[in-house]
């Protein structure tokens, strides 16, 4: 395989892969969400533990300080092949015997982010600088399928988000975020049908425009390496409120009035019935006015 191939194919595994900590364990979307908080220099000690939580991170250090021995050791503890993908650039990355492979690194990790994989893409290990900080970290490269069905009995996830906003609409968006938590907490039911997640979003910029509903088989959610996964089985669209009306209502009066926009626009729901096979859209909506109700807004 020659380098720009294979330096592409290492990124395309290299965002497909979970952290490991020190212990081999992945983490979970949680710890990966804070997986860079180890690096921030209050809190990068030497050596990166402690007595509580397995560390991701392992110091290597940079130029005069690279701990090669250190290094090398990692590298042989994880991968049991004798020759590994060493990635540098795009006209730098081929297979090279493992016993060197830390020589190359101490020559480029103040430059450049260094990954290695095994030739059969399960594992990979990156080294960079953080903060003038030579770190690595390990990961297992994860596949995932471009479609999968919906478990029986699972309920819908719904997600309303209005956090797109302008300065004359800043209040709305922050009122409707308190409102939709509540409602997202009540509408978490199995309406049946093959839809897992839907998302409603209020458009609240005025050269915004909403979009028509769609439903899609997997959505990438992926946040950088360590970070990516899907949504599978997501229906998803958006509605956008007259603003010159808007100026005219009062806190709850926009609430409610873009509560009932969202009642209405559920109609494409029940049109839709069939593709989400036999998704309850009619008890959905009813659900959602009834929550409404016990809110205390009223959908005409």
């Amino acid at each position: 395989m020659d380098s720009k191939k294979l330096y592409r194919l290492f990124y395309s595994k290299y965002h497909t892969s979970v952290l490991l900590n020190e212990n081999n364990e992945e983490l979970t979307k949680s710890q990966m969400k804070d997986m860079f908080s180890e690096l921030l220099p209050e809190k990068y000690t030497e050596p990166m533990r402690d007595t509580n939580q397995a560390k991701i991170w392992q110091h290597c250090g940079v130029e005069q300080d690279f701990k090669k021995d250190f290094v090398q050791q990692s590298i042989n503890e994880y991968f049991v092949e004798d020759e590994l993908y060493l990635i540098i650039t795009s006209g730098n990355s081929s297979l090279v015997k493992k016993s060197i492979i830390a020589d190359e690194i101490g020559k480029f990790i103040n430059k450049k982010q260094i990954g290695i994989m095994n030739e059969s893409c399960e594992k990979i290990m990156w080294f960079q600088t953080f903060n003038k900080i030579g770190v690595f970290a390990k990961g297992v490269v994860k596949e995932y399928p471009k479609s999968r069905e919906k478990k029986k009995g699972e309920p819908l996830e719904v997600n309303f988000n209005a956090n797109m906003y302008e300065s004359s609409t800043k209040e709305i968006s922050h009122n409707l975020s308190n409102l939709f938590e509540k409602l997202e907490e009540k509408l978490n039911k199995d309406y049946g049908g093959n839809m897992e997640h839907l998302w409603i979003n209020v458009e609240l910029i005025k050269h915004y425009s909403a979009l028509p509903f769609r439903f899609q088989k997997r959505v990438n959610i992926a946040s950088g390496v360590g970070g990516k996964d899907y949504y599978y089985n997501v229906g998803n669209y958006s509605i956008k409120p007259d603003f010159i009306k808007l100026e005219t209502l009062d806190d709850k009066e926009s609430l409610e009035y873009i509560l009932n926009l969202l009642y209405v626009s559920m109609e494409i729901l029940v049109k839709k019935k069939k593709k989400l096979d036999n998704f309850d859209a009619e008890k959905f909506r009813a659900d959602f006015k009834t929550v409404c109700y016990e809110l205390g807004y009223t959908i005409k």
